[in-house]
């Protein structure tokens, strides 16, 4: 698997997992509505890693990039 895929799809399951999570928390806080599907939304936006490309001499290299960590994880 090439280092592209696994990045994204590593993000969409880190997006999906905190998102299903997150909505979890909401709905047993609030009623069902339309904020319960647009807090979790936004919190998995958030704190999901997003992938990252570098630009280097031996080409791309691909990574996620996390709001608590200030270096990219490398793949």
């Amino acid at each position: 698997m090439s280092p592209k895929i696994k990045s994204f799809l590593i993000y969409g399951i880190s997006f999906t997992v905190l998102f299903l999570i997150s909505r979890y928390i909401v709905m047993l806080l609030m009623e069902p509505g339309m904020l319960t599907t647009f807090i979790p939304l936004g919190v998995a936006m958030v704190v999901a890693p997003k992938p990252h490309i570098e630009e280097t001499e031996n080409g791309r290299e691909y990574g996620l990039k996390s709001i608590f960590f200030k270096k990219p994880f490398k793949m």
